[in-house]
């Protein structure tokens, strides 16, 4: 009872996120922009079933031919579902519990970073405003964002863990700092990338009273160490192979920035729905920052205005930071600042510039909260904390939930022919650079290429008189044998990928990929054969494979001394 007792807050967080879940205990799935989730987790667990790790090809995404999806998306989220899998949950079921893990982790952590500020009343109400934020919805029940949706769990869990270093170094929060660092990376490269700016400037003001700051510094710097090499293997091949693919297009077209900046009034008031962003202030979807989070603002930036101008308020450099930085990433959002984006080239990879409501929501909800660090009457804290809560489950709860419920099975998704077709279509933008493109309906770029032209087999010949046996088809791994009345050509339904290569009879030949859709050819003899194909790392996926092992190796080594504190001056 007396763990209930201290923990009572944390406890009642958590029961207040069943209202956000109650859709995932629905049989089926929902409708979502994003509808490849269940797919890819599929192929995610092919993949591991054929001992392709770390995975870098799927199998059946990209048409059939090969996709080098997992080269290049962060799937963080697929491996948390794959736990449930491999317990003998179905697909959709084991996406459906990764996403109430989602929400409730995301949850916890704002409670745990905005109990060091303001209080257990304060952080409860924060990470309320946190969980039922619209735009939290919108991830999930309406684009299916699943991976930014998760990134919800790390940002607070990355500045809850800088606190306390800055509070007590010690070996434990390092690691745990370089694990949060690592997921988020792994979940989300680019919101990732939109962390670390809003993370730096919450360093600057922990080391403003800190005198030993170098200490402090040092242990970010491992912690941040410590997340790059875990996630090595993932994002140094992301960066430095993605110009062997068509992925620079998606910055081009429907996911331009320019499209997509928010109306002022969006922020403030914009009708639910279910459908996508466009130029201008009719979006489909809301893009609202939350009635009651702007209410809480402004009311606590008028009470501190007071405060300030008495002389009765002190130590108030968090409020005066999350305040600056929930201006700043509406700013972000709006057209306003077009120019920043016009003139920093790497913002355009974030594609998308209402992602920046990833931090409105965390800003907002701890500003939010700080109201309860004011000095008044407890019972009307309780009161007000009990009316902004169910104000909150009342209003925005009515928001968590799908447009409608689609009565299906896994079946519905892991069909091959679904994936190789219509998941396929949905995103491609890792498909050989220089492949056939045709304009859509929608005078956006696709591939050239017909539902009739999946990939069927693991390979055809070009010429007459060749027949082909399958004898291994994975996702790293073809071999096959052939028998040829003359010499000809085979082309292996493999889109062209640096690393892979091919073997005729045990020894390396060559093999050309000048076609269309920029698949493996190669030439045969007449009589039979054995054609193999082995995806092999380049230097850059081995340099980043090792350096992830160091991370491994440096976190095991790390972890008997996980209570061991290094001790300097604390924060004042």
């Amino acid at each position: 009872m007396n763990i209930i007792r201290k923990n009572i807050f944390l406890l009642l967080t958590v029961f207040t996120v069943l209202i956000a879940i109650m859709p995932l205990f629905n049989q089926g799935l929902f409708p979502m922009h994003d509808d490849e989730q269940v797919g890819r987790l599929f192929e995610l667990n092919y993949n591991l079933e054929s001992l392709h790790i770390p995975p870098r090809i799927s199998q059946n995404l990209g048409f059939g031919y090969g996709y080098p999806f997992f080269n290049f998306y962060p799937s963080f989220i697929y491996y948390v579902a794959e736990i449930f899998v491999l317990l003998g949950f179905s697909y959709i079921v084991s996406i459906k519990i990764m996403i109430a893990i989602g929400f409730i982790l995301a949850a916890v952590f704002m409670y745990l970073f905005s109990k060091q500020y303001i209080g257990e009343l304060g952080a409860l109400v924060a990470a309320v405003l946190y969980t039922y934020a619209p735009y939290h919805s919108v991830d999930v029940y309406v684009r299916g964002a699943l991976p930014e949706f998760f990134s919800f769990v790390f940002i607070p869990a990355i500045f809850w863990v800088m606190h306390r270093l800055s509070k007590e170094a010690s070996i434990g929060n390092i690691i745990m700092l370089g694990i949060f660092g690592a997921c988020l990376m792994l979940t989300h490269n680019l919101v990732m990338l939109m962390t670390i700016p809003f993370a730096f400037a919450y360093f600057l003001l922990t080391i403003y009273k800190n005198k030993n700051w170098k200490n402090y510094f040092s242990s970010l710097l491992l912690g941040g160490v410590i997340a790059l090499l875990v996630s090595a293997y993932f994002w140094i091949p992301a960066i430095l192979e993605n110009k062997y693919t068509m992925v620079n297009l998606l910055t081009k077209e429907l996911a331009d920035y320019k499209l997509h900046f928010v109306s002022a009034p969006q922020f403030l008031h914009s009708p639910w729905g279910y459908g996508g962003s466009i130029l201008g202030p009719m979006d489909g979807m809301s893009l609202e920052i939350g009635k009651i989070h702007l209410t809480l603002v402004a009311i606590v930036i008028l009470v501190y205005f007071i405060s300030f101008i008495r002389k009765k308020i002190k130590n108030s450099g968090v409020l005066i930071l999350f305040t600056f930085l929930f201006i700043l990433s509406v700013f972000l959002q709006s057209y306003y600042s077009q120019f920043i984006w016009d003139n920093l080239k790497a913002l355009s990879y974030i594609q998308f510039p209402w992602r920046f409501m990833l931090f409105a929501v965390f800003t907002s909800s701890f500003v939010g909260g700080y109201l309860f660090l004011f000095r008044f009457d407890q019972r009307l804290k309780y009161i007000l904390a009990v009316i902004i809560i169910s104000a909150c489950l009342i209003f925005y709860g009515q928001n968590f939930q799908p447009s409608s419920y689609l009565n299906v099975s896994d079946g519905y998704y892991t069909n091959l022919g679904v994936i190789r077709w219509k998941t396929s279509a949905m995103a491609f933008e890792y498909v050989p650079a220089g492949i056939a493109t045709k304009k859509s309906q929608l005078n956006t770029t696709i591939v050239d290429i017909t539902e009739e032209q999946i990939a069927k087999g693991i390979a055809r010949p070009l010429d007459p008189g060749i027949t082909i046996n399958t004898l291994e088809d994975r996702p790293q791994y073809k071999k096959f044998e052939y028998s040829a009345v003359e010499d000809g050509k085979i082309q292996v339904n493999t889109f062209t990928f640096p690393g892979w290569e091919t073997y005729l009879n045990g020894n390396e030949i060559g093999y050309n990929d000048m076609n269309k859709l920029r698949l493996i050819t190669v030439d045969v003899p007449r009589g039979k054969g054995i054609v193999e194909l082995k995806l092999t790392d380049t230097n850059i996926r081995k340099i980043a494979n090792i350096l992830s092992g160091i991370g491994i190796i440096l976190v095991l080594i790390l972890l008997p001394f996980y209570n061991r504190k290094l001790k300097y001056e604390k924060i004042k």
